[in-house]
């Protein structure tokens, strides 16, 4: 029997169809399906596939397949495009697609950006929580604390843990540590109103720093560089207080934004974007 995988189909009933049919006896039995692919990689980014032994280098073009795991290092990135959402995976971040006939996604440790439009077909489990809805949202694992920290920036969301769901509406985020139900809903940081270099393009030589500033400051914030044209990340970094020195390591035209945190780590909705040209030296 052959099955074709069309891109309008999700790919979780297809799975599960799969498994009806008899063809998928099991969790092991769907490992190695393709699922997404590999849009963007910055620093590298590594796989554990569970077909083999050790983690393997990936490159942009690549596939990645259920039982897959990905790690990025401290000042990597990478974007995943499935038929259904694109994931962008921040710096020094676990990323585990089990083998499953139900689709899903495990955040290990670091942070996951979740972009999906119109159905509800983000599920992102984590240690403590599990976190189902459409829209974008951004989920955070870190600094080796049984945390987690789930943002809805657009769509709604609901995150469970230990029998009991918060619903989340656009600008509300929610924290879950261990053998905690989630915190009630509340509403984001505000993002940053004034940023430099804004609109007026700053332009830098290549290899060279770009200083940026933006008030009202944060103890913590998140800084994001994007193409001149889309609002696809192209690295992003967590930062303390401003003002904060980038290397764009590309000639182009970006775009840059910034996000607050508060205490609890909760990350706000980003600034207006702000305009860097790395020219040739």
């Amino acid at each position: 029997m052959i099955v074709r995988l069309g891109r309008n189909v999700p790919w979780a009933a297809t799975l599960a169809a799969l498994g009806g049919a008899g063809l998928l006896a099991g969790p092991s039995a769907v490992s190695g399906i393709t699922v997404a692919t590999l849009a963007w990689v910055e620093a590298g980014v590594e796989r554990e596939s569970a077909d083999a032994q050790g983690w393997r280098k990936l490159k942009a073009g690549d596939r990645v397949r259920t039982g897959d795991r990905l790690r990025t290092p401290q000042d990597g990135l990478a974007r995943l495009e499935f038929p259904w959402m694109s994931i962008t995976i921040g710096p020094a971040t676990v990323l585990h697609i089990p083998a499953e006939v139900v689709l899903s996604t495990v955040l290990g440790q670091g942070r996951a950006e979740f972009e999906a439009r119109g159905r509800e077909i983000v599920k992102v489990r984590t240690a403590e929580a599990e976190i189902r809805g459409a829209g974008r949202l951004v989920v955070r694992r870190e600094r080796g604390r049984t945390l987690v920290t789930a943002m809805a920036m657009d769509g709604t969301f609901r995150v469970e843990a230990f029998g009991e769901t918060v619903v989340l509406q656009g600008g509300e985020g929610t924290t879950v540590r261990d053998g905690e139900v989630p915190t009630p809903a509340q509403r984001l940081p505000e993002a940053p109103e004034r940023i430099r270099p804004g609109s007026d393009p700053l332009y830098v030589s290549n290899g060279q720093p770009v200083t940026l500033d933006w008030s009202p400051a944060a103890p913590t914030s998140h800084v994001q560089v994007m193409p001149l044209d889309s609002d696809e990340v192209l690295m992003e970094r967590d930062v303390g207080s401003p003002p904060y020195a980038l290397v764009i390591p590309w000639e182009g035209t970006y775009r840059w934004r910034i996000s607050s945190r508060d205490a609890q780590g909760l990350e706000g909705r980003p600034s207006e974007a702000g305009v860097i040209c790395v020219v040739e030296k």
